[in-house]
């Protein structure tokens, strides 16, 4: 029996909502009230009865599209490897996923944090670059970017790895990863 070296590792970070997510939360559900009463009451108002089970058909999809709208706000990012392959999932509302990135960590051009002073972001953000911000807004200080490609198009994505992703980002691409991990000491444990 082989062994086989694999690295596999995930992380979930939960988006913190902002403040204009929330504003635009209860302006919705203001809006979704006043289109339901108006279209329950509108038929009410003219005397047409018969149309009153039309319009609690309507003020269903609307109450299930607020529903379906304010829940898709609530986003978590997970991030996994699987060996060398790097992943970055979006989950609303904790049941709708879809991946937004999936590519090699070999390929990477630069890993780096977001503010790091010897290879600023400028020198790889060029007019055509599209952003990924996949972190949660909480800690701008433990916040890195990834400067890669899909295809012909340059992208970075902005992240806020755990130690061990950043060991395995070091390992699969060491000359790109502007992270050292830790020197291990070797010697006795004092008691």
């Amino acid at each position: 029996m082989q062994l086989y070296n694999d690295s596999v590792t995930e992380r979930i970070v939960k988006k913190k909502i902002t403040t204009k997510e929330k504003i635009c939360k209860v302006l919705l559900i203001i809006l979704a009230v006043i289109g339901i009463a108006f279209v329950i009451v509108l038929p009410l108002l003219f005397g047409i009865t018969y149309l009153f089970l039309l319009s609690g058909a309507i003020a269903f999809g609307i109450a299930f599209a607020c529903y379906y709208f304010i829940t898709g706000m609530e986003k978590e990012y997970e991030y996994s490897i699987v060996n060398d392959d790097f992943s970055i999932d979006v989950i609303r509302a904790k049941s709708r996923r879809s991946q937004l990135y999936s590519g090699s960590i070999r390929q990477f051009e630069m890993v780096a944090k977001k503010d790091d002073s010897r290879h600023p972001l400028s020198e790889f953000d060029k007019g055509d670059t599209v952003h990924g911000y996949c972190v949660s807004g909480d800690n701008p200080s433990e916040e890195w970017y990834i400067s890669t490609k899909i295809g012909k198009q340059k992208v970075i994505l902005f992240i806020e790895p755990d130690e061990k992703m950043l060991n395995i980002f070091f390992r699969l691409n060491p000359r790109n990863t502007m992270y050292r991990p830790a020197a291990k000491v070797k010697g006795k444990e004092e008691s």
